[in-house]
């Protein structure tokens, strides 16, 4: 396993955002820690597979707390994981946060290892 990219996505936001673009060029996983004061939020990981494309998609989430797969966005904190393997470029969308801040805490994974 080879990490491409650890970084910080959002950072104690407390109003709507995005996140700048990853851009994708052989990760497979990107894992999440959602953390922060909110109360309620929805965040979805988006991604792109036509570059020239300005419809994003937004990609389904699994959480490892529970092994829920949702497809309806994040809403709470905690570490999810996301496939994105073909995916050429990705970003976090904050539509709605609120009762506080939240931070986006994002790791690109290549579990190959090349």
């Amino acid at each position: 396993m080879r990490i491409q990219a650890n970084y910080t996505a959002i950072n104690g936001a407390t109003a709507a955002t995005v996140s700048p673009e990853f851009a994708n060029n052989s990760c497979d996983i990107c894992s999440v820690q959602v953390t922060g004061t909110f109360t309620s939020a929805t965040l979805h990981i988006q991604g792109l597979v036509n570059t020239d494309a300005a419809t994003w998609v937004n990609l389904a989430v699994l959480s490892l707390s529970d092994l829920t797969l949702n497809t309806s966005g994040i809403s709470a904190k905690g570490v999810f994981e996301c496939g994105i393997e073909g995916v050429n470029r990705v970003r976090f969308n904050l539509s709605a946060v609120s009762g506080g801040n939240l931070t986006v805490q994002a790791q690109f994974v290549n579990t190959s290892g090349n």
